[in-house]
């Protein structure tokens, strides 16, 4: 059987596991957890042929702050991205949302393997956004996965999650805050039509992640490697022979011991253990391949952001290997 990882020997478990490596303690909450996540997803999941979406992620040249991200949100509206709650919503389907450093996030719709037309629909829209906040804000946005320098730059939200998750890393890494500030990503994300595929699909975007043509570039693995140990990185693996319980249960383990995002202790150690609370702080674990719930999908985080002509032969490749 295998250890426990340092995370959870530090945290809050002993050596003891069970048979799929997992801590003995806290076993009730991770069956619990483990169960209505299944129950979700078996509620989410829409049969039919696969499915797939992209985030592709944009930073400024020059570090921006609150005043100059009003300013993006009041232009946006003229580009045809309307606001609604926290995210801009466009006609077609695809939405906008921003990170801590000001980075503009393009979500895609969902797409199926040869839309290619509709692609280049996304892409176009995308770039016209990126071509007007220029001209009309004079804030030039750039396919870049790293830009040094932005440790010390200005928090360019202020919703409380990112307050408590900038607070945390300026304490609990040395290069958090340039991830939060300074980086810009790809996310590609895969359908799950049947939850019988879900721990194939998952070990098959770990092995994708690994690939030459879709890893992290040094500077941002360097990056991810010192942010936060409880948070990032791909600690856990889910094998192709694993059952869907198991592959979830290896999920839920690791985010239970993972520290709570504005606490010093284990998620798992904190006083509202509610579901919907561990659901939300399940989206603040940002391991390399994760499960997305709002797909639902497994998602692939990997990816440096890259100019257009990359990135379309980058998501070629990714479905052709589905």
């Amino acid at each position: 059987m295998l250890a426990c990882c340092e995370l959870h020997k530090n945290n809050c478990c002993t050596d003891t596991v069970h048979p799929y490596g997992l801590c003995i303690l806290h076993s009730k909450e991770r069956t619990e957890y483990t169960q209505k996540l299944l129950d979700l997803l078996k509620e989410k999941i829409v049969p039919g042929p696969r499915t797939f979406g992209f985030e592709y992620e944009f930073i400024s040249e020059t570090p921006l702050n609150l005043e100059v991200m009003n300013r993006i949100y009041g232009f946006l509206p003229e580009t045809g991205f309307m606001r609604h709650n926290t995210s801009f919503v466009h006609e077609s389907g695809m939405y906008i949302d921003f990170e801590p450093g000001g980075q503009i996030e393009f979500h895609s719709p969902p797409l199926l393997k040869g839309e290619d037309e509709n692609l280049e629909k996304y892409i176009s829209i995308i770039k016209q956004v990126i071509d007007a906040i220029s001209l009309n804000l004079g804030i030039r946005y750039i396919a870049q996965g790293y830009i040094p320098g932005r440790m010390d730059s200005p928090l360019c939200l202020d919703a409380e999650r990112y307050i408590n998750l900038h607070n945390r890393l300026a304490m609990r890494s040395t290069r958090g805050l340039e991830m939060m500030k300074g980086t810009a990503s790809i996310h590609f994300h895969a359908g799950i039509k049947d939850l019988n595929e879900l721990p194939d699909l998952f070990s098959t975007l770990i092995g994708i992640s690994e690939m030459d043509d879709f890893k992290m570039g040094e500077d941002r693995r360097d990056i991810w490697d010192k942010t936060d140990s409880g948070r990032c990185g791909q600690p856990f693996h889910i094998d192709e022979g694993d059952t869907p319980f198991n592959a979830i249960e290896k999920i839920v383990d690791y985010a239970i011991h993972a520290g709570h995002i504005a606490e010093n202790r284990p998620f798992v150690e904190t006083d509202d253990l509610s579901f919907d609370s561990f659901m939300y702080h399940l989206t603040t674990i940002f391991t390399d391949i994760r499960l997305n719930i709002k797909g639902p999908s497994i998602e692939l985080r990997t990816i440096d952001s890259v100019p257009f002509d990359q990135f379309k032969s980058k998501w070629n490749k990714f479905i052709s290997l589905l």
